[in-house]
Order: C-alpha cells, then structure tokens, then sequence
C-alpha cells in the first residue's frame, strides 16, 4: 500500500515545544512545514502554593499526584529543583500513587525514574482518566493534580464526588510569545492562499491564536481563511472541542492523538480529496 504524501502542499502549525520535530513529519510526508509558535510557557517558581505542595508530598502528606501535561510535569519537577528538593521529592513520589493522563507526562516521570500507577488509554480524555482512576480509594485522601489549560470541570467534580481532599495547582501560564510577528506573517499568508492546511496540537494553542489575530485586526479574515480553503487538522478531540468552541470547524482528526498521525491524517485528507 502506497504511503499517503501531502505532494508539495503547505501544511502549517503553532506548535512551540517540538517545531523541529513537527516540520520533520511534515517533510518525511512529502510537505511544505510552515510554522510559528503562538504559545510560550512560563513556570511559576515563585508560587507558595505550589511550593507547598511539593513541601507535602516530600513529608508524606499526599497520597495521590495527577500529572495532566508532559510540561506540567517538567514545571513541577523544576521548581522542586529550585527549591533544592529535588532528589527528595522524586523519593517521595516513588511512594505516592502516581497518575499520568497520557505519555507526554509519562516520558518526563519515567526519565526521573518515577513508576506510574495508572494511565488511561487513548486518547487520553479527562473522561478516559476518571475512567482509569475507578478503582482509587480517594475519600479523605490528599490529592494534588496540575491545573490544564482552561477550566476543566470533570476531573475537580470527580474528585469532589469520591470525597476527596483535592487541590488543584497552577505549575506554568501559556502566555504569547514575546514576539508575535512570525504569527502575524502566518496569518497573512493563510490570508493570501498559500497554505493548504493549518495543524493544531495543543488546545491552548486555539485561544492564543486567534487572541493574536484578534489584536492585530486579522481575526475575521482568518476565520473566513479556516472555514473556507484553508484545511483545520486537530490532533485529537480536546483540542477539536476547543476549536469548535472558537467556532472553527475541523476537517481532520487521527484515530490516535499524535503529531505523526496528525500528518499522515493531513496527507490521507487531501489524497482522498483528490
């Protein structure tokens, strides 16, 4: 069976963390990578909160840590660096029920060598987790879990409903980059018809970059760009529901949420679009 190219055709992205590596699928698919970050992340170092927490899972204190996002998980496992616990805290969640929602926090708890108790299987929804966490006895048991992205309800009315002593922490803020001109230029080249596709991997990425279309009066030209000849391609479904509450529709979607089946999706897209 013949592999599915993307034939020369422009397929662009917002992804920050991994540009080089999503630029390289582009191009083993036979594409034209055309990327600008529109987020940038930042820890909260100085957060007391935060410190806190990391000050109660080293004296034993909690029993159950959520880590939602491979960044978040990176954040946490910094500023316990920043402290100057980190050898402590990584001992101390070797013996706490540790909870990975998908991979990308996985790599960063096993590169610390920290054993996961439960990971959901694909693709990873909030759903999916509450799912895998059925058989925890959480009532009267501390539980501390990142905060992601926006405002996610299920997990927090989960923990609530299981009676649990819950808290929720801010590790890092997607903020916009500090320069925003490479998105800007993105913009106006979607505008000017020479992208064929624009690819999202993360949902924050949704809100920043309209957020930077909006303030430099371009959003209306890109949503008629994205609901017209310009192809969307979501990496899985939190980051299509996020769109669709943008009102952007989504044209492509992979069976399993990553960047490779993101593109090969892209390139299978336009193959059967003739």
């Amino acid at each position: 069976m013949t592999k599915a190219s993307l034939n020369g055709r422009v397929l662009a992205f917002v992804e920050a963390r991994m540009p080089d590596e999503m630029a390289g699928l582009i191009r083993r698919h036979g594409g034209v990578p055309m990327g600008a970050p529109v987020m940038q992340e930042h820890y909260r170092q100085d957060s007391p909160e935060v410190q806190q927490a990391i000050d109660d899972v080293c004296a034993g204190r909690v029993a159950t840590v959520i880590f939602l996002t491979g960044v978040g998980a990176e954040a946490m496992m910094g500023i316990a660096d920043g402290m100057g616990r980190l050898s402590e805290f990584e001992e101390a969640l070797r013996g706490t029920t540790v909870v990975a929602r998908s991979p990308k926090p996985g790599r960063i708890l096993r590169r610390h060598k920290i054993p996961i108790n439960i990971m959901p299987p694909e693709p990873y929804t909030s759903s999916d987790l509450i799912a895998a966490m059925k058989d925890l006895d959480l009532e009267n048991n501390r539980v501390i879990y990142q905060r992601y992205g926006g405002p996610d309800s299920e997990l927090p009315t989960y923990l609530r409903e299981q009676r649990a002593d819950y808290q929720e922490l801010t590790l890092y803020d997607w903020g916009l980059p500090e320069d925003t001109a490479p998105v800007v230029d993105l913009i106006d080249r979607i505008e000017q018809g020479e992208v064929d596709a624009l690819a999202f991997t993360s949902r924050p990425q949704v809100p920043n970059l309209m957020t930077i279309a909006a303030n430099s009066g371009r959003e209306a030209s890109l949503r008629a760009s994205l609901s017209g000849p310009v192809a969307v391609a979501s990496v899985g479904p939190v980051c299509t529901r996020k769109l669709k509450e943008f009102g952007i529709p989504v044209d492509v979607e992979p069976d399993h949420p990553h960047m490779g089946n993101l593109v090969m999706a892209v390139a299978e897209y336009f193959g059967d679009a003739g």
